[in-house]
């Protein structure tokens, strides 16, 4: 019964935004925090070299302080930040799926946990909804200038 909550399409999107209204809250305030999150869901540019990859953990904490909470933004469904990694502060851009954020923490208190089961949308899935839409005679005109 659980499992069937917290991989509800509905549940993961309450979560996403609820996520959304503690950051951007956190962000208003120039409160500084740390982000819990699910590796599978994190983007580099450019990516990491194999020796700083976050990626072998399921899980790992960014901090967003100083000059990466700087650089933050917020959007929808992501967060993105300019952070150093590893002694030689090897920069990268952060992009983090919002629903794939696990805890929000400021000084090793959690503030928000997210328990649902976020899976990003396959894209072609999106492709594909997007090209049965197209394809209705009806929607042909929604698009012209």
């Amino acid at each position: 019964m659980i499992k069937t909550i917290l991989n509800d399409e509905y549940f993961i999107a309450l979560m996403q935004k609820h996520c959304y209204e503690v950051l951007n809250s956190l962000i208003e305030n120039k409160q500084e925090f740390s982000i819990v999150t699910n590796t599978n869901f994190v983007d580099f540019d450019p990516p990491l070299p194999p020796d700083l990859d976050v990626k072998k953990n399921p899980y790992t904490l960014f901090s967003l302080a100083g000059y990466t909470f700087d650089s933050l933004e917020l959007h929808k469904d992501f967060l993105l930040f300019h952070a150093g990694f590893g002694p030689q502060d090897y920069a990268s851009f952060v992009k983090v799926d919002l629903g794939a954020i696990a805890q929000i923490q400021i000084e090793n208190h959690v503030l928000f946990v997210n328990f649902s089961l976020y899976k990003r949308k396959d894209e072609t899935e999106i492709q594909k909804s997007k090209n049965i839409f197209l394809n209705n005679p009806k929607n042909k005109d929604l698009f012209k200038k």
